[in-house]
């Protein structure tokens, strides 16, 4: 990482930005699964989109495709993910798991704990996660995963996960509905990232932490991921249970539900939604 330029014009660094050296991705990639394909793409409808039909007409595991910009990326719950070219990072991996389909949401926070170890390296203040899948600096958005399994009733036939992260994005080119809660790399660090750098700590770590979630099972890597929790003991609002869900957050069980206890003592797993802190 080079060292903060007082001066550095946003703007203008976007206007000059270069699209993705692969040679210097490559260059120290040391993984087992991951990696070892990776697909380019200058522009493209949907990493995981085009993931999933590699996926389908049997592609192999640990491929990894990425793009410099996404005309229709996508967050959970439907939502536009924005994708400037050129300054961030979308990418997807197409992984082949020995899990059940109720154990599909483990890999979610695998792949979150990977980017949150991935970036603490870039940033003065320690990443945190927000169920289930986005990396928070100081409580903004840096990071989201998006996902998507294919399945029988007894197995995962695969899981495609799609990562979208900001690097070289100064906040003031964001869209204004974005701004107060979003951030880069870029802006958390002071000075620009190399992409190149990063992507392949990226793989690194989500290969990494996918073999210790083959091999030691959830639990220790649960562990990690409540250890990053940003609301682990804070009182949450969940908006998708009818009616709103009020309670403590304690974590996350085996299947990678979040936990939450009510005021009157009941816990309640919740599988999907937005997970809103409160005051007390």
């Amino acid at each position: 990482m080079s060292a903060p330029d007082s001066k550095f014009d946003g703007a203008a660094w976007a206007a000059d930005a270069r699209p993705l050296d692969l040679t210097k991705v490559r260059t120290g990639l040391n993984t087992h699964r991951v990696g070892a394909t990776i697909h380019y793409f200058s522009e493209i409808g949907s990493t995981n989109t085009y993931a999933r039909a590699r996926a389908a007409r049997g592609a192999a595991e640990g491929e990894v495709i990425v793009a410099e910009t996404q005309t229709a990326g996508r967050g959970r719950l439907g939502r536009r993910w924005e994708s400037p070219p050129c300054a961030n990072l979308y990418f997807s991996v197409i992984l082949r798991p020995a899990l059940a389909p109720a154990e599909a949401a483990q890999l979610t926070l695998m792949a979150a704990v990977a980017l949150a170890d991935a970036v603490a390296g870039f940033v003065p203040c320690a990443p945190a996660i927000k169920w289930p899948n986005d990396i928070l600096i100081e409580g903004k958005k840096l990071a989201g995963i998006l996902s998507e399994a294919a399945c029988t009733a007894e197995r995962l036939e695969y899981v495609v996960l799609g990562v979208g992260i900001n690097i070289n994005y100064p906040r003031h080119l964001m869209p204004e509905e974005l701004r107060g809660r979003a951030t880069s790399l870029l802006e958390e660090a002071g000075c620009p990232i190399e992409r190149e750098s990063l992507f392949r700590r990226l793989i690194q770590h989500l290969d990494r932490c996918y073999g210790d979630l083959e091999q030691s099972g959830f639990e220790p890597m649960a562990r990690r991921w409540q250890s990053r929790f940003a609301l682990r003991g804070r009182r949450v609002r969940v908006d998708s249970s009818d009616p709103v869900l009020i309670g403590r957050a304690l974590g996350v069980d085996r299947d990678g539900a979040l936990l939450i206890e009510a005021d009157d003592a009941t816990v309640h797993r919740v599988i999907a939604g937005d997970v809103i802190p409160v005051e007390k």
